[in-house]
């Protein structure tokens, strides 16, 4: 099997410059160059009326609600974690086991 033929693709003539499209100006005003972060510093008085909030956003409100949740992802993830230990407690118990008893076998 051959592979397909090359088409040429058509251009100008040799020697004559392809026509070109002018390039579209700029219409809106630019606004002028500001100061470079970190050159100009805060007058002391400026930097005194600055607040630090570290609150993250939190309501007062959800306060109580964030610690009820958080109670009940605390007692989920214990109740899946004595499950596991469950599982693995009876493979590791197992009468087939040739390492029955020995806890390190789960990180083998």
């Amino acid at each position: 099997m051959s592979p397909a033929p090359t088409i040429r693709l058509a251009t100008s003539p040799a020697g004559a410059p392809a026509p070109t499209m002018a390039l579209p100006k700029a219409t809106v005003q630019l606004q002028p160059p500001t100061q470079p972060l970190g050159t100009s510093f805060s007058s002391p008085s400026q930097m005194a009326t600055m607040q630090a909030d570290d609150d993250d956003d939190e309501v007062a409100g959800d306060d109580g609600l964030a610690k009820i949740l958080s109670g009940v992802g605390l007692l989920a993830a214990l109740v899946v974690l004595s499950f596991q230990l469950m599982t693995a407690s009876t493979w590791i118990g197992a009468d087939d086991n040739s390492k029955k008893g020995e806890w390190s076998q789960l990180l083998d």
